[in-house]
């Protein structure tokens, strides 16, 4: 009796029901860089260890226009729940926290019968809400001997010894083991890694003794690109904290030669070998869940995803870090299989945003989209169908503001991309704007703003801005 009620409630709500509705595994990371993921063919991809992600992107499709909103931790993983822009959702900040009472992905597939949980990096303040389980750290944590919270973040449990990635995961495979078979489950697997200080298993360290990781073209320029007034966060900062302490990689920065250039080699070695055995030790883990899925016949009919919550500078411009609208930081890699559904090998070009993650999995539940998600489902993309109205252009808004990095708003289109910087402490004017030509200048090594030819262009932009910030009900 039970069953039919359930099945004639889907039907009701224009769900899909049974067999029809695949599983969700929706893996992030936190600052896991395209740079640093093998399959993107970038400058790291001989060295990256991501077999596993790679697997899910010859299995799949890869993303090369994904990008997040707000390009900091805290917003993306609200817009990626809820579907809504910082401004919208009310999750602008870093010390923002995101409403129990909030609609968001996982309410909804609970509501048609998911089963559902989350496992490791939360970092949205308050509890959890929309998942039958959950066991998160809090904040930040802690990359070795990590503090989980089960179900209630006053009861914390210590995980001696051990490293979190490996501990989520156990987690995350003990649920599966444990769930019900009859009905399909929703599982979010959140890796705190690779967040600074890049930490890494013991079993990791000896990766990379003895390579010299190739530098980006811009890591010995001057800090951001030619003709911006924006400071950013440039690798003197890395230098500091790695040669002060081992919080770094287990090990602290001992520098041969106080020469500058010298120096920020040195600090991008460490840097980018920590931090690409933090991306090992995630690839790991995807490799273990990849293998349940594989071993107890759930590969077929389960969607795996695979992403960041925003990109990350490697050293690119002497920045690391993100925040900011320039590419590194502002795109997201993502990987998503689906046997049968998603064509293998395959690569979208259309530009996707975090807000239109939650649309995404809620379509492929068979879910209608709520009226205030503001993101649109990407499924016929993913499955290699076409959009006819889809966007040709995304809007982006950072709101913390400090003087090296500066509050701003902008819009990218597959060409160009043009950057109000609002909390850029000049007079009033040009010195405000950047704007770059993607196909001439695919690096962002100058600001291009003050050149002629581009005048025109860049009036029809700003005109796209203010439509699209309105469009979307960003008014202040």
């Amino acid at each position: 009796m039970r069953t039919a009620l359930l099945l004639g409630l889907f039907a009701s709500l224009g769900v899909a029901s049974g067999d029809e509705r695949p599983n969700i595994v929706f893996m992030l990371s936190d600052d896991h860089t395209s740079q640093a993921w093998s399959c993107y063919g970038g400058r790291l991809a001989d060295y990256a260890q991501t077999p596993n992600i790679d697997r899910l992107a010859r299995e799949g499709v890869r993303l090369e226009n994904a990008f997040c909103v707000n390009s900091i931790c805290v917003p993306s993983r609200a817009s990626i729940l809820t579907g809504q822009y910082s401004h919208i959702n009310q999750v602008r900040h870093l010390s923002d926290g995101l409403d129990p009472g909030r609609d968001n992905v996982a309410k909804r597939l609970r509501g048609a019968g998911y089963q559902t949980a989350l496992v490791g990096k939360w970092h949205l303040k308050n509890p959890p809400s929309g998942f039958d389980y959950w066991n998160i750290i809090r904040g930040q944590g802690r990359y070795h001997d990590p503090i989980l919270y089960e179900g209630d973040l006053d009861k914390p449990k210590t995980w001696k010894g051990r490293y979190s990635a490996d501990v989520f995961t156990d987690l995350a495979l003990d649920w599966l083991a444990g769930r019900a078979d009859d009905r399909p489950f929703a599982l979010m697997l959140h890796f705190k890694a690779t967040h600074e200080p890049f930490q890494f298993p013991e079993r990791l360290s000896h990766l990379y003794e003895g390579v010299t990781i190739p530098e980006p073209a811009s890591l010995h320029w001057g800090t951001g690109p030619e003709n911006s007034r924006v400071p950013g966060w440039p690798l003197a900062i890395l230098t500091e904290r790695m040669t002060g302490g081992s919080s770094h990689g287990g090990a602290r920065l001992i520098l041969d030669s106080e020469e500058p250039r010298a120096v920020r080699a040195a600090t991008y070695q460490k840097f980018v070998k920590d931090f690409l055995r933090a991306g090992a030790a995630i690839d790991e883990n995807i490799g273990r869940v990849l293998a349940y899925l594989d071993a107890n016949d759930l590969t077929d009919n389960t969607l795996v995803i695979y992403t960041s919550d925003q990109g990350y500078f490697l050293g690119e411009h002497n920045y690391f870090d993100k925040r900011f609208m320039l590419e590194e930081s502002l795109r997201m890699p993502f990987v998503a299989r689906l046997p049968g559904a998603i064509p293998n090998g395959s690569v979208l070009n259309d530009i996707i945003l975090n807000v239109d993650f939650a649309p995404t999995l809620m379509n492929f539940a068979g879910l209608p989209i709520p009226e205030s998600v503001q993101g649109r489902s990407a499924r016929k993309l993913l499955e290699g169908r076409v959009i006819e109205d889809w966007r040709d252009a995304m809007y982006y808004r950072y709101f913390s503001n400090s003087e090296p990095r500066p509050a701003h708003y902008g819009i990218r289109t597959h060409r160009e991309k043009l950057i109000y910087y609002d909390g850029l402490e000049v007079e009033e004017g040009r010195l405000r704007w950047e704007y770059y030509d993607l196909a001439a200048d695919p690096g962002e090594n100058r600001n291009a703003y003050d050149d002629a030819p581009n005048k025109e262009r860049i009036a029809s932009l700003k005109r796209r801005l203010y439509a699209l910030k309105n469009q979307l009900e960003d008014h202040e």
